[in-house]
């Protein structure tokens, strides 16, 4: 490896786990995407990189299994993407991901990357605010149990269908909880509840603290 060069990191995982949705919630702008893994009449990617992020859309299947054992723990980082569809509390996906760090000696880590990347590039519109506070009440009604209940025809549809298209199920749950509990609170501060409800920030830390070890040693 040439010195001094900069870590090259890899996202990789099977399709639609959410690589580049990841990759806009890390601002991980010069990481290379491989192809799917699972990518049909395509051998699998050199996964070769300094840092390997590995992606799973939820639980990881066979195939997922294989890819992970064949990888080094001291360069991989594995990401439980859509962490909010596994179970039905954050608790099932943190288990989900300790029993997978233990199965592989690898770190795991559970994140909704997409919450992360809205939090990251929107902001709550004074329009969020006035249907999230017309549904505050409701935060433990069955409307919040899938995304078809919350959309289900009545009164400001067109709102509730926005607000979900923009912050996702999970985000709008984690809202409508959070003003049920103080209904004074801004806009910036329930960015940021979103943004630590991801689950984003452990992983960065971790990511960064990573590169800045592979950097070093680069750099030698």
């Amino acid at each position: 490896m040439p010195p001094g060069r900069s870590p090259r990191i890899q996202v990789t995982g099977r399709a639609r786990a959410g690589k580049t949705t990841l990759r806009r919630a890390l601002t991980l702008l010069t990481a290379e995407e491989t192809r799917p893994l699972d990518h049909p009449g395509h051998p699998s990617p050199a996964l070769d990189g300094d840092l390997v992020l590995y992606v799973l859309p939820g639980l990881a299947d066979p195939a997922d299994h294989r890819a992970l054992a064949a990888l080094r723990p001291d360069r991989t980082l594995v990401i439980l993407n859509k962490a909010d569809a596994i179970g039905v509390r954050w608790s099932d996906a943190a288990t989900a991901a300790e029993d997978l760090a233990a199965r592989h000696g690898l770190p795991v880590f559970p994140v909704v990357a997409a919450l992360a990347a809205h939090t990251r590039a929107g902001t709550l519109t004074d329009t969020d605010l006035r249907t999230l506070h017309r549904h505050r009440e409701h935060a433990d009604s069955p409307l919040c149990l899938s995304h078809d209940l919350f959309t289900a025809p009545g009164p400001d549809l067109d709102a509730r269908r926005a607000l979900i298209d923009r912050w996702d199920l999970f985000g709008v749950s984690c809202l409508l909880a959070s003003l049920h509990r103080d209904p004074r609170l801004p806009a910036q501060r329930l960015l940021q509840i979103l943004h630590c409800a991801s689950g984003i920030d452990r992983l960065h830390r971790e990511l960064h603290r990573r590169y800045e070890t592979v950097a070093a040693a680069l750099a030698d």
